[in-house]
């Protein structure tokens, strides 16, 4: 009996629209009801997480920079896991000299130093991610992101490292190059205390090695003493791969990468046919 399912966003709750359906939306509260926790668990920073699921009318507690950070239902924040410094400059230094465009989610929010590279990163990831919509509307949802202030444009990073106060949380690098971003993927895995992982084919996530989405859910699992034999987890990406290791029951989108596929137990539909909605009732019927 599953009493607890943790619920990744971009590719898996929120349709191709980047809204959460209204059918998830409904199944999500149908689980609430049923006295079920759920919990979204993304690579979002908390404000632009908390975006769709407010327009959604969810309330939720949620998982956010990839388990960086965890707020609570009503968005009190619990913990925070930041990047060890000397990892950050190490980072950015590998980023930098293999040209590599990347952007800082931090405790004050998430920055850019390129507004152009910015946009089309977000573009790009719309497009690898499945999306159909033109390029005028992609470009649209990107400069809202800057608009509704989900992203900030800063002169340099030096100047947030500067600032005693800044914590990094995760670094989210961007590169068409294929090449490239395995070569610079290779050479992070050699740095200790970090976890790489990647919501797209042409990004690569970056956090402290604690904060990764299943560490995250397996501590609140065990807060409200739920067994992981109780817990389902829904994802379609490689940053979900650490919530399937230690999940009782695993689905993957239809949209999911086939290497994701393979680690699921339930393959439901896609994000943009309700595919969490199938998953939870599908699950709700079996309690």
């Amino acid at each position: 009996m599953v009493k607890l399912i943790a619920i990744d966003m971009d590719g898996t709750l929120l349709g191709d629209a980047h809204e959460v359906t209204k059918e998830n939306a409904k199944a999500v509260k149908e689980a609430q009801q049923f006295g079920v926790e759920v919990v979204v668990a993304t690579g979002r920073d908390e404000r632009e997480a908390r975006y769709p699921l407010k327009q959604a009318q969810i309330t939720c507690p949620v998982i956010s920079v990839n388990g960086a950070q965890f707020r609570d239902r009503n968005e009190t924040l619990l913990s925070t896991i930041p990047l060890l410094k000397e990892n950050s400059k190490e980072i950015f230094d590998m980023l930098l000299t293999h040209d590599i465009y990347f952007e800082l989610y931090t405790n004050r929010g998430t920055f850019s130093d390129n507004y152009e590279k910015a946009i089309q990163a977000v573009i790009d990831f719309f497009v690898s991610s499945g999306s159909d919509e033109d390029f005028k509307t992609l470009q649209t949802m990107a400069k809202e992101r800057f608009e509704m202030g989900s992203i900030s444009l800063v002169g340099s990073y030096d100047e947030l490292l500067d600032q005693e106060d800044t914590v990094i949380l995760k670094v989210l690098a961007f590169s068409k190059d294929e090449q490239k971003l395995n070569e610079v993927r290779e050479k992070l895995h050699e740095i200790p205390n970090i976890a790489v992982s990647a919501s797209a084919p042409d990004n690569i996530e970056i956090t402290n090695i604690q904060a990764q989405k299943g560490i995250a859910v397996q501590a609140y699992a065990k807060q409200l003493g739920i067994s992981m034999n109780e817990v389902m987890v829904i994802g379609d990406s490689f940053n979900d791969v650490s919530m399937f290791k230690v999940a009782g029951y695993k689905v993957a989108m239809g949209n999911a990468e086939q290497a994701i596929k393979d680690l699921a137990d339930f393959v439901t539909k896609q994000n943009d046919e309700d595919g969490v909605a199938l998953a939870i009732r599908r699950q709700l019927n079996d309690k």
